[in-house]
């Protein structure tokens, strides 16, 4: 499984993870808080699902955010334990069914560099817009398909690609279409979108293409 490979990975990468970030040049985390910040206020919670090392939710603990976390990666959380920002980590698989939440448990959630690691996206949405309140801002990344992948997609019904990396662990790109019926099947909103270019980490490859979502929970 792709995700078991992930994780795998970000055990043994844990300790090098936000150097690496650095080298390739990665700064979706850093352009997802920019287009979150007019929607958050100082003391709310949010949730990180897949908080790794914590890159993504730093600065909106550093904003006076009430920051909550989990992934699966045993080592990472580990990393981002020591950073000392975080009112509560989590160790769990998002294979293994319903988030360890009660319904309404947060005011917002954010999920960077993880969906590209999965195909159908609709169980981990749907969580999302359970234990995030009405009118709660979900924000996340995922890996785009080319304007060329994008036609043949809708040609041939196709949500997801399959794309090799250099990392030895494929990802998943998605049709721009397929997370807007996602996320409207779901009840959520989108607000902003921005497409983003990533190092391949080879320079005789193509960046890869990648895409921020900022949306709103309009659950009733």
């Amino acid at each position: 499984m792709v995700e078991m490979d992930s994780i795998k990975a970000h055990n043994e990468e844990a300790s090098e993870y936000d150097q690496q970030v650095r080298d390739y040049r990665s700064h979706a985390h850093d352009v997802l808080f920019g287009m979150v910040f007019e929607y958050v206020r100082p003391h709310e919670t949010l949730l990180d699902i897949g908080i790794g090392t914590g890159l993504a939710s730093w600065p909106f603990a550093k904003t006076g955010l009430r920051v909550f976390g989990l992934d699966g990666s045993v080592e990472m959380l580990k990393v981002c334990e020591s950073k000392a920002f975080v009112e509560e980590l989590k160790q769990f698989d998002m294979r293994a069914g319903p988030l360890p939440y009660s319904d309404n448990s947060f005011d917002h959630a954010i999920c960077c560099g993880v969906f590209h690691f999965f195909g159908e996206l609709g169980p981990i949405v749907s969580e999302v817009s359970r234990v995030i309140k009405s009118g709660g801002i979900f924000a996340f990344t995922v890996a785009s398909q080319t304007p060329e992948e994008q036609e043949a997609s809708r040609d041939n019904s196709r949500n997801h690609l399959m794309r090799p990396t250099v990392w030895d662990v494929s990802i998943y790109a998605h049709s721009d279409g397929y997370i807007e019926e996602v996320l409207q099947g779901h009840s959520i909103e989108v607000l902003k979108t921005q497409k983003i270019l990533t190092w391949s980490g080879d320079d005789d490859l193509d960046d890869l293409l990648f895409q921020v979502v900022v949306a709103r929970n309009s659950r009733s």
